[in-house]
């Protein structure tokens, strides 16, 4: 085999160039197979091209050109949906992604022939196979790039920032007069990772508050997926060929079992759950749970148990699959305990070295630095997260930080007649910055858990709850109805709603940012205009990837295409059914 043509970026063919010739081809078969799956793969689009180049935007835009002519050439030739769709699938099918998904048929026809939604989706595809196929090279590992790869992370990193300065170049305008950049909104909010990070903390902070009070205990758990989910480096015999995003439904299949277990013996715990990658981008979880000190051996029992269930009698397994550690009373907290796993997983702020534990072995992370971009090991973490789309903190009981998040809305004189249930949990959202020690405070998130019933409230007890009204939203694909937070009310009276501060945003493009913008998006109406079914093709485009023999022309016409483009308007119209708006009459009787 040429090195350079092997279906995968220069670099990584060099390197297993070398790893051949080390080891011998024999003893990287699955290996060779997968180059060869590559090379032979026709309906994909390539990760590399001939030349050993990475595959750029433009092929992916090719990619979603040829997919719409093709779903094109369905719906002019099938005469039924159902064979349309059927068709559709098929398509997607080839390429690797789900079929479009819709409330109704016209829906999913009009995402099918949107190239925009083409895109999206096959970008995701090819992103998430170019990584996969890194980690079962070895590639992806504590001795090459831990976490994700360096072609990912470069990738991610570009993405994001092109994201910034998109948002950078949007000026929001509110009723008031009030105008910022779409940044500086974002900044203010959870895409802020040092707001992300404090929120965290002063969540976990609150329940290991609460935990204190009631006299519970901290077990801090780390649950790892069996032998066959690792590459390990590509050097796991057993690895199975699965992906992150395989390997974080595996453990949340497990602790779905968990969490049935506990319910079925009341137990109820409350904490956080952290997933972040081994070296080789498998998920791992640390959950940080709070449970009753007589409960803490039967909880252990039954994680232990369904942790395990699945190849527990391997090799290693009793040891490192399953970890606790008990949070002792005077040798720290809880919430200092998980801190270091906070910060590592976002930002890294202070937490000095960036360690890894790998086969009985701590390595230290570095930062790497390619060309004028640096990735920092935190920020390997969040593009693992954000190419796999695997949610990285979650909680675990308790009642909703959105019901938190809406309180904060709330100026304090809507509220002077509420409920107490309403004025407790509003009080504990507010932070008041003050010289005066006396008057500053900060936001509790135990009184807010207290507040609604305690950390181990059930939903449906809840004493405070998210009002909605129902809010009419022009899609992209469809226009439909939707419920729209506006403010809270008490579970004893729900037909008192306080409501939150909101404003209506027109966003346009700055000045001399090169945008131009059809019609404003505001905080309601977020698209105008009929989407763009069908555009006329560049004559002669070049087809990248390979399979498809004929030309992007091949066969066109304007006739055709305008009748086409008849078709699918009379197939794609712009609403879909309603579904049932908010259950509080008093808001419809306002806004209606």
């Amino acid at each position: 085999m040429r090195a350079l043509n092997w279906g995968i970026p220069t670099r990584m063919a060099k390197a297993m160039y070398g790893v051949f010739q080390r080891d011998g081809q024999e003893a990287h078969q699955p290996k060779v197979d997968l180059i060869d799956r590559l090379l032979l793969d026709d309906d994909r689009i390539p990760l590399a091209t001939d030349t050993g180049a990475i595959t750029g935007a433009a092929a992916i835009w090719h990619a979603a050109e040829r997919a719409v002519r093709y779903v094109h050439e369905h719906c002019l030739s099938l005469q039924t949906m159902d064979a349309i769709l059927a068709a559709v699938g098929v398509e997607c099918a080839r390429r690797g992604i789900e079929a479009p998904k819709g409330d109704t048929e016209q829906e999913q026809i009009a995402r099918a022939v949107d190239k925009a939604w083409w895109r999206r989706h096959l970008r995701t595809e090819w992103k998430r196979r170019f990584e996969h196929v890194s980690i079962q090279l070895g590639l992806t590992s504590v001795r090459n790039d831990p976490y994700v790869s360096r072609e990912s992370a470069l990738l991610q990193e570009a993405q994001n920032r092109a994201n910034r300065q998109l948002l950078e170049q949007r000026i929001a305008t509110n009723e008031h007069g009030q105008s910022y950049t779409v940044a500086e909104l974002a900044d203010k909010g959870m895409a802020n990772k040092t707001l992300r990070r404090g929120e965290l903390m002063t969540r976990i902070r609150g329940f290991e508050e609460c935990a204190d009070s009631r006299g519970d205990v901290g077990m801090f758990w780390t649950i790892t997926c069996p032998s066959k989910f690792h590459s390990v480096g590509g050097a796991n015999p057993n690895y199975n060929g699965a992906t992150p995003r395989q390997a974080q439904a595996y453990l949340v299949e497990v602790y779905a079992l968990i969490r049935s277990a506990l319910h079925r013996v009341g137990i109820r715990p409350y904490g956080f759950r952290i997933a972040e990658p081994h070296s080789d981008g498998c998920p791992h979880w640390h959950m940080l749970l709070f449970v009753a000190p007589e409960h803490a051996e039967r909880m252990e029992a039954i994680v232990r148990h369904y942790a395990l269930a699945e190849d527990g009698d391997e090799k290693g397994a009793q040891k490192n699959r399953v970890k606790l550690v008990r949070i002792e009373a005077g040798k720290g907290t809880a919430a200092g305990y998980i801190a270091k796993y906070v910060s590592k997983n976002i930002d890294g702020a202070g937490v000095g070295d960036h360690k890894t534990f790998e086969n009985g072995t701590t390595y230290v992370i570095a930062p790497d630095v390619f060309g004028d971009v640096e990735i920092t090991p935190s920020a390997r973490v969040t593009y693992w997260s954000q190419v796999w789309g695997i949610r990285q903190f979650q909680q675990i009981g308790g009642a909703p930080v959105g019901v938190w998040r809406e309180l904060r809305r709330i100026k304090a004189e809507t509220i002077q007649g509420a409920p107490e249930a309403i004025k407790a949990a509003h009080a504990a959202c507010q932070k008041i910055e003050s010289e005066d020690a006396a008057v500053a405070k900060q936001a509790s998130f135990a009184d807010y858990l207290n507040a609604q019933g305690g950390p181990t409230v059930e939903r449906r007890k809840l004493a405070v709850r998210i009002a909605a009204r129902p809010v009419t939203i022009k899609g992209r694909y469809a226009t439909y109805e939707d419920d729209k937070p506006a403010g809270v009310y008490a579970s004893a009276f729900p037909n008192e709603v306080y409501e939150s501060v909101r404003y209506r945003w027109t966003i346009e493009a700055a000045d001399g940012a090169g945008v131009a913008l059809g019609s404003p998006w505001t905080g309601v109406n977020k698209c105008t205009g009929e989407p763009e079914f069908s555009g006329r093709p560049s004559r002669g485009m070049s087809m990248e990837n390979r399979g498809d023999g004929r030309t992007a022309g091949a066969g066109w016409s304007f006739d055709a295409d305008k009748a086409r483009d008849e078709r699918f308007k009379e197939l794609s119209p712009r609403f879909a059914p309603m579904r049932q708006g908010a259950h509080l009459n008093e808001l419809r009787r306002k806004y209606e």
